[in-house]
């Protein structure tokens, strides 16, 4: 009985562990309309405030490290969410597994350009 159980545990694990490997993010109507760039944005967009947006899992035997595509995604969505159109990325920080940190983190400057 109890190797049967460990058997389950195991099995669920991987499934866990599956479900983890991609970890999707899809772009948003919103998030659409946004642009990113390393460049100031066009003088006449008006600065909304800082935004930020990260992907990945936690550090763990099923963890997964995020990518900067994805961040990407989501760090779109969020600004586009907010009425952005534009968002200057001020800082990334990508994933760090030695120190325990497996999220790929973007952060910026949101927008509203005509």
């Amino acid at each position: 009985m109890v190797k049967r159980s460990w058997v389950v545990v195991l099995a669920l694990a991987g499934c866990i562990a599956t479900s983890a490997d991609y970890l999707p993010v899809a772009l948003t109507p919103d998030g659409e309309l946004v642009l990113l760039s390393e460049e100031d944005p066009p003088a006449a967009c008006q600065e909304l405030g800082p935004v930020q947006a990260s992907h990945g899992t936690q550090c763990n035997a099923f963890g997964r490290s995020g990518t900067r595509e994805s961040a990407a995604i989501a760090l779109r969505n969020t600004a586009g969410a907010h009425g952005a159109t534009y968002v200057r990325i001020d800082r990334e920080v990508p994933p760090r597994p030695e120190q325990d940190n497996c999220l790929f983190g973007l952060r910026g400057t949101a927008f509203r350009c005509p």
